[in-house]
């Protein structure tokens, strides 16, 4: 016959055996499988919840005691010509596209940085307490990199970027549509493989 203690230390064990299970259930239901990175879910839950503290804490700053951040940017990446490449190639070499891409801009930003894959072949990374002209800078770096780095049959792979930061934006949501916007400028008229920040935009 089991006594109390052990039967509570059965009980322990099990519900921590059950929390365990949630937690990884939760990283499933919040990361790409293919990339590592946030999905869609997962990087709006964090990158939102941390614009909200921002923005908290910037206007009830008597609060403000070891909260640091008072910024944050957004780079919003879309791999040109992805679709040329399934279409040629293969899903296959799509995905490892994708996967080369990531590798490299995981490397490149801060383990503070929240990376997500947004949908297809739409990456981005929210820079912790970065403004746009570093953020800018940061973008640029990533840029070079994969285009010297990433090849398909020699072919060179390359991204369109659109920069935003809380110097433009309140919201996660204005912080994303700028960003967009911006992406949608360095790839439609400015001829891909480019850089743009969401404040030129406003100019």
């Amino acid at each position: 016959m089991t006594s109390m203690a052990e039967e509570l230390k059965e009980l322990k064990q099990e519900l921590r055996k059950k929390d365990l299970q949630i937690e990884e259930l939760r990283k499933l239901a919040t990361k790409d499988p293919l990339t590592g990175f946030y999905n869609r879910r997962g990087f709006e839950e964090e990158v939102g919840r941390l614009v909200k503290d921002i923005d908290f804490f910037k206007k009830n700053p008597a609060t403000r005691k070891h909260f640091y951040i008072d910024s944050l940017s957004l780079l919003f990446f879309d791999i040109d010509d992805f679709k040329s490449v399934n279409d040629q190639y293969g899903h296959k070499a799509g995905d490892q596209v994708l996967q080369q891409i990531s590798q490299i801009i995981r490397q490149k930003v801060r383990n503070i940085d929240i990376v997500g894959r947004w949908g297809g072949e739409e990456l981005v990374a929210a820079l912790v307490g970065s403004h746009e002209e570093d953020a800018f800078r940061k973008a640029e770096e990533i840029r070079k990199a994969i285009k010297s780095r990433v090849k398909i049959n020699d072919r060179e792979m390359t991204v369109s970027v659109g920069v935003s930061s809380l110097d433009e934006s309140e919201t996660f949501e204005e912080l994303l549509k700028y960003a967009d916007q911006a992406m949608y400028v360095a790839k439609k008229e400015r001829g891909k493989n480019n850089t743009v920040r969401a404040s030129e935009l406003k100019k």
